[in-house]
């Protein structure tokens, strides 16, 4: 025992000075990082200018950062492999500054030079649907890439002309989603996984991966129905902006007809093959005898991006502030009743559903409830538009959110809710007492259902550690379960009618929300997801359209043309939130990313990880996670 506590002892020590070792580092580099970012804008302070008041003319968009949902709520992403900056840009601003170069005398046109994108499909198409209004105020769009991966295409074909390297390549191959399936892994670890489902929850299918070595028919059938509701939008609108049949895009697909550039152009694909240098003169001639003269995207929108922090003027001095103060605190109220600045609040749930604060990538019941308890409470709101992008999580924090969107409609307030790339389950379940709801063809919700996963790991510290168990109890179910050793039978009933009766709650909310019956909830309900479109002719959404869509009708709703709009939860701290990256899970994507792995497989660890520690046991959860290839 003595040599086990040495050897621990030791353990902790090494890592504790580890730890002290590489703190040291980072505040040395933190520490250096803030005194530059502070020189760079008390010096943009001092020269009283814009940060951008070029004379640009043409606009190049290459999306190779990260697409996040909203810009600035992770504002210092840094890679820790190479201690440089990782950026990132919210939906909300790349929109935001489309609309704006549209209206931007200077600029004459957008140059489009996307290799890849990792999006989802919804917000492939939110992005398509911005440049595509970017062309109708009668401004042009011209796409070249050295390559093409199927997402860069889809956006690059939305463009007035499409061109490739004369070497280069494209993808065009259709979709695929593929799942690991654990059986074999917890037999050779000696876990087991206790499952409980929802009455005849049969697509709900995020445990099959434990419990099955293949896709059940059920799931296949969901899946099968997404992928070709998925395909039909992108197909579709490759060949309405191309001018050519769908089914020539199909044929593409099948028989890998596009192999190289040369055939591209033959399937009617691209416009033809250009060098760099060839492609800067074509640009040249749509100017008009003007100097071609070329900014990105990243740095026209650098008012609102840099950093992913909002940049103008009235917040540059609130950040300096927030850098140069004596420590005093802010006089900032904390009255939720306080007016906020606008007539519509564009409340933001992002990520999966958990009980607490959330961070980046979890919507906190916490901190979403009370975002939706300013904006009832504030004066000055008339409605709230609920923007959803979550996979769903906890029931008990699912539920939490929805008594609050009740409460707002009792207090006479109008609720819209814009569906993103998820809305499912517990994203669905935030959602569905709306007055409206919207959602993308490709949004991925539904899946009204509910399970709970307890692994039991017993086996496992007995087969390879020799770790045996014992226990007294003063009954036969006292502790239980408690992930050791599996629930008996009797006990799997008990938890059982649980999960019943969080499902009948959760139809009941459905058929409450929508209007419906409980045969029609039902039918569309069991776990399973469905796309936007099939959401809409099953009734669990209202109309088509993105955020932009949503706010028109909300302007109409509350009659107000020109209200403002004001956004919540409120961006902390941004120095608070980098600190935080430093030391939390940010520390932990870059930690795996020095052994080869990228932050999406980290992601993905996490979000099971969280579910299996998660204190709440029932799930309101979407079925899987859908990858697509790019």
């Amino acid at each position: 025992m003595n040599f086990i506590k040495n050897i621990a002892s030791s353990t902790v020590g090494s890592i504790i000075g580890l730890l002290i070792a590489g703190t040291i580092l980072i505040f040395i580099f933190v520490g250096a990082l803030v005194g530059g970012i502070v020189g760079a804008i008390t010096e943009l302070e001092e020269a009283d200018t814009e940060v951008y008041s070029g004379d640009a003319n043409v606009l190049v968009m290459n999306l190779d950062a990260t697409i996040v949902e909203r810009g600035g709520v992770e504002p210092f992403a840094l890679d820790f492999a190479s201690l440089t900056p990782s950026p990132q840009m919210g939906l909300d601003q790349i929109l935001d500054g489309l609309n704006r170069a549209a209206e931007d005398d200077k600029i004459k046109g957008i140059y489009l030079n996307i290799s890849g994108v990792a999006a989802a499909p919804s917000t492939l198409e939110d992005i398509r649907d911005g440049i595509d209004a970017f062309r109708a105020s009668g401004k042009w769009v011209v796409a070249w890439s050295e390559t093409m991966s199927q997402g860069g295409y889809y956006l690059n074909s939305v463009a007035d002309e499409v061109y490739l390297h004369p070497a280069g390549g494209m993808s065009l191959l259709g979709l695929r989603s593929q799942t690991m399936f654990y059986p074999g892994l917890m037999d050779k670890l000696g876990v087991d996984v206790t499952v409980l489902r929802g009455p005849n929850n049969k697509y709900k299918s995020a445990v099959e991966p434990l419990l099955r070595r293949n896709f059940s028919e059920a799931n296949k059938e969901q899946l099968g129905a997404l992928l070709g509701e998925f395909w039909t939008t992108i197909s579709s609108d490759i060949a309405e902006s191309r001018n050519i049949p769908v089914a020539q895009v199909d044929a593409v697909a099948d028989n890998i007809l596009v192999r190289l550039p040369a055939d591209a152009v033959d399937q009617g694909l691209i416009d033809g093959m250009l060098y760099q240098d060839e492609l800067d003169d074509l640009l040249e001639s749509r100017l008009d005898s003007l100097e071609l003269e070329t900014i990105s995207f990243g740095e026209y929108t650098l008012p609102e991006t840099m950093f992913g922090l909002d940049m103008s003027e009235e917040s540059m001095a609130d950040l300096i502030v927030t850098l140069t103060d004596d420590g005093e605190e802010s006089d900032a109220s904390d009255d939720e009743s306080r007016p906020l600045g606008g007539e519509i609040a564009v409340v933001y749930a992002v990520g999966a559903i958990e009980s607490g604060e959330g961070d980046a990538t979890t919507i906190g019941s916490v901190t979403t409830a009370e975002a939706l308890r300013t904006a009832r409470l504030a004066p000055d709101v008339k409605a709230v538009v609920l923007r959803v992008n979550s996979p769903g999580g906890s029931a008990l924090a699912s539920d939490v959110i929805w008594r609050e969107t009740i409460l707002l409609k009792e207090a006479g307030k109008s609720l819209v809710v814009s569906m993103g790339d998820l809305a499912a389950s517990g994203g669905y379940y935030i959602s569905c007492a709306a007055d409206r709801i919207f959602a993308n063809p490709t949004t991925i919700t539904g899946s009204i259902g509910v399970f709970g996963v307890i692994p039991n790991v017993g086996g496992m510290y007995e087969k390879h550690l020799g770790i045996e168990f014992d226990e007294i109890a003063t009954h036969s179910h006292a502790g239980k379960p408690d992930g050791v050793f599996s629930m008996s039978a009797f006990e799997i009933e008990a938890y059982n009618e649980t999960i019943s009766d969080i499902y009948y709650s959760f139809t009941s909310k459905v058929a409450e929300g929508r209007g419906l019956n409980a045969e029609q909830v039902e039918e569309v309900a069991r776990g399973r997801v469905w796309s936007g479109n099939d959401a809409l002719d099953i009734g669990l959404v209202d109309e088509i359209g993105n955020l932009e869509t949503a706010l028109n009708y909300t302007k109409t709703l509350i009659e107000s043309p020109d209200a403002e709009t004001v956004f919540l939860p409120e961006i902390g701290d941004p120095f608070e939130m980098f600190m935080e990256d430093l030391t939390g899970v940010r520390s932990s994507f870059d930690a795996l990313a020095l052994l080869g792995e990228d932050n999406a497989t980290f992601l993905e660890i996490l979000s099971v990880k969280r579910m299996l520690e998660s204190n709440d046991i029932y799930q309101t959860r979407l079925p899987f996670m859908l990858h697509f290839n790019d």
